[in-house]
């Protein structure tokens, strides 16, 4: 393999590498919104006798 080709490919690499680690930063201690669907309400159920 030749050294031009092993340096394009390392430097190839390394843009990617960097390229992903721009970005928003996650904050993974951050409380998730709440989704009005998953609250569990109770259900009136109406029974006929």
């Amino acid at each position: 393999m030749s050294k031009k080709l092993l340096y394009t490919i390392l430097a190839g690499a390394l843009s990617v590498s960097v390229l992903a680690a721009c970005g928003e930063p996650v904050d993974e201690n951050a409380p998730l919104e709440e989704d009005p669907a998953a609250i569990d309400e109770p259900i009136d159920e109406e029974t006929t006798d």
